[in-house]
């Protein structure tokens, strides 16, 4: 996807899980979480369900504004329809095909 900054990153130990790094600096979270989710459903982003019907993408923006950078412990982890998603302060967005769980 141009513009997005999507460094795919082979390194998950899950098969099922497809890695995205970002600069949040240059993309949004919200927009990150979107265009991962998207490319692990081989569809459009157009085509998903809106994020904000699972959350504020305007939370999530400025949680991970205000506590980014290399050496950061926030992460968020939520179901965004068939995917857990984790998304870290570090830029990592992690998308799951199974429910995000314990």
């Amino acid at each position: 996807m141009s513009g997005s900054d999507r460094r795919p990153d082979g390194t998950s130990d899950n098969p099922d899980t497809l890695h995205a790094e970002f600069d949040w600096n240059t993309v949004s979270p919200s927009v990150a979480v979107v265009q991962t989710v998207a490319i692990a459903a081989g569809q459009e982003a157009i085509e998903l369900s809106p994020l904000i019907e699972t959350l504020d993408p305007d939370a999530l923006d400025q949680l991970f504004v205000h506590s980014s950078g290399p050496d950061s412990a926030v992460s968020l982890s939520f179901q965004l329809g068939d995917y857990g998603v984790t998304v870290t302060g570090t830029g990592d967005v992690y998308v799951h095909t199974g429910p995000v769980g314990p």
